[in-house]
């Protein structure tokens, strides 16, 4: 994938899968990110079909991650960690020339 291929992704996509993975249900990872269980549900749908991965298999009141999701999280947490820093850099004081 190119970086310009990017715009048709939608990177809150990356949030909630992350929340996913940490939360391991569903309705706490709505809880968690303060939105609706039907709108997490329906992320992780558009997240399987991006990575063409179940993603998560329900076993019990649980939704223990596939091999897939387990490798995306490895790199995801790093990737966001960096977008967190690049977006929280102080502005700079001088006028770009």
């Amino acid at each position: 994938m190119k970086r310009n291929d990017l715009r048709s992704i939608d990177l809150n996509l990356l949030v909630v899968f992350e929340a996913l993975i940490q939360e391991r249900n569903v309705t706490r990872a709505a809880e968690k990110l303060s939105l609706g269980q039907p709108a997490v549900s329906g992320a992780l749908g558009r997240l399987r079909t991006l990575f063409n991965d179940p993603l998560f298999k329900r076993i019990g009141h649980k939704m223990e991650p596939t091999t897939r999701a387990l490798q995306l999280a490895q790199t995801l947490g790093p990737a966001l960690d960096s977008i967190c820093a690049v977006v929280s850099l102080p502005a700079c004081s001088k006028k770009p020339n």
